[in-house]
């Protein structure tokens, strides 16, 4: 393992694609590619080919000209920022690589560092984010204050990425690959049951992806229309429950079966006889 001076200013240098050195005097030091693995708490979960291929030819021209971030793990070393250039540094045959070793990075380190690179350049999709930020709150026993506070966010904003990891699945593919919109996924949030979710984002698709606005109309009058059905379903049940007490109090009064049929603003009372005495008898509760 090789030591340079010349490259490094902190986390910032660290997560910068830039191709010119700081010049701050940290020690650099340049390990084996093949001795390092990925960070087990990368993030990202899909890497785009085509810019570590620009990458690679950057560093086949000009050189890796910002290190790695690095922690010891036994032998090896495992990342903790920097995927990108390690991946392209692979690709473009180098043996070695420039790193910054941290011996004391804890798990809780890893998970943050790796996923404040990747906010801090915007290289999540809404989901990657999501379940990111989860893993850290849950990872290292966080609030959603602490959270806000090391992502630099406000609260509410860690809420509602949380609420993301609420959506069906299938929407929350959609969202990562860009098939619908962080608008069309909030719009979807304001519906509470997933299969009226999922029947919205249906719409979606067949009308070709409505814009932000439409999608806010189309379940602004969905949670409408649930709202009412559910009002008019209570006041159904309410009516139902009202009838089975007269029903039992019929049952009571006359030893027998009972039933209120309601028609409209009226109905039907059906009263059960066994034999023609059982009739006589009934008739006698109607007879003055």
């Amino acid at each position: 393992m090789k030591t340079r001076k010349g490259l490094g200013k902190g986390l910032a240098a660290l997560i910068s694609e830039a191709d010119t050195p700081a010049e701050t005097g940290a020690t650099v030091n340049d390990i084996a590619v093949d001795s390092v693995d990925p960070n087990p708490f990368q993030p990202r979960q899909v890497f785009d080919e085509e810019s570590i291929e620009e990458l690679k030819q950057s560093i086949l021209a000009q050189g890796l000209l910002q290190p790695v971030l690095v922690r010891r793990s036994g032998e090896r070393f495992q990342l903790i920022v920097g995927e990108r250039r390690w991946r392209a540094a692979k690709s473009a045959g180098l043996e070695t690589i420039p790193a910054l070793v941290r011996d004391a990075a804890t798990d809780e380190e890893m998970i943050e560092l790796a996923l404040l690179e990747n906010v801090q350049r915007r290289d999540l999709n809404p989901i990657e984010l999501a379940q990111a930020v989860l893993r850290l709150q849950t990872s290292c026993k966080l609030t959603q204050e602490a959270v806000a506070e090391k992502l630099g966010v406000s609260r509410a904003h860690v809420a509602n990425t949380l609420r993301l990891l609420k959506l069906p699945e299938r929407i929350q593919s959609a969202l990562a690959v860009g098939r619908i919109t962080m608008g069309h996924a909030r719009a979807l949030l304001s519906v509470e049951e997933s299969v009226q979710q999922n029947d919205l984002f249906e719409r979606f698709l067949v009308d070709g992806r409505p814009s932000v606005r439409e999608a806010e109309d189309l379940t602004r009058r969905a949670t409408h229309k649930t709202k009412r059905a559910k009002t008019v379903s209570a006041e159904e049940h309410r009516q139902e429950l009202e009838l089975k007490k007269i029903e039992e109090r019929l049952r009571r009064v006359l030893s027998t079966r009972v039933r209120v049929k309601p028609r409209g603003r009226g109905g039907i009372l059906e009263i059960q006889f066994f034999t023609p005495e059982d009739l006589e008898r009934l008739l006698g509760f109607f007879e003055p």
